[in-house]
């Protein structure tokens, strides 16, 4: 009997919503308060930003053409310098998956806190509220990526 394969095809406008979504995080909301004391100078940041992050989009672009493995960075650092190097990758991408996640969350907290006063305060019982909101902002998110990447998109 012959196992059936499901075959699912994300969209270029669900693939257009999961990398606007990665890019905005928190860094559209929280550099540009870290690089105002730069002046306009800072703009030239973010235009260089933009640049890299093209340029990056192509050399995965390409990679995915010339080895189309499912796995990522994972599978083409493992594909040009063996196991270990793709396990150091993987590893590598997992924990900085947690920083960035981490990141998005207390930011999504700080912002909050402009709209709810509860998590602007520095009390224990606000502290714990902040705690409470962005572990179910993580589990939220989760739960939309558990579901499938069409959902996500």
């Amino acid at each position: 009997m012959e196992a059936k394969t499901a075959h699912r095809k994300l969209t270029p406008r669900m693939a257009t919503a999961l990398v606007i979504g990665n890019m905005i995080g928190s860094g559209v909301f929280l550099l540009p308060a870290s690089l105002a004391a730069y002046g306009g100078i800072s703009i030239v940041a973010w235009l260089f930003t933009a640049a890299g992050a093209f340029l990056l989009a192509l050399v995965f672009a390409r990679l995915g053409r010339v080895h189309p493995k499912t796995g990522g960075p994972y599978a083409f650092t493992r594909h040009a310098f063996g196991d270990f190097v793709g396990f150091q990758t993987a590893w590598a991408y997992w924990i900085a998956a947690w920083v960035g996640n981490a990141a998005i969350a207390v930011a999504f907290v700080g912002y909050s806190g402009h709209f709810f006063d509860v998590f602007s305060r520095s009390s224990s019982g606000a502290k714990l509220a902040q705690a409470a909101l962005a572990a179910g902002a993580i589990w939220l998110l989760t739960w939309v990526n558990v579901r499938g990447v069409r959902q996500a998109g």
